[in-house]
């Protein structure tokens, strides 16, 4: 597997709830299908898409992309 990570220093994210609905999305001008989007095409391609918060002592998220080689 070929494995992407980025991670950030902000608040991480507040809720997992809804991270992946469908046309959810908490900006005014935010359509909800970019990360639903993003996860179908890696698995439609045998791979993972996976947002989490990083431990402490850091702050902030963690996106992990895994794809076959």
């Amino acid at each position: 597997m070929l494995e992407i990570t980025v991670e950030d220093d902000g608040p991480g994210i507040a809720s997992f709830q809804n991270l992946f609905v469908p046309f959810f999305t908490t900006k005014p001008q935010g359509s909800g299908i970019g990360l639903v989007l993003c996860r179908q095409i890696a698995e439609n391609h045998g791979g993972t898409l996976s947002l989490e918060n990083r431990e402490a002592p850091h702050s902030g998220c963690r996106a992990r992309l895994r794809l076959p080689r």
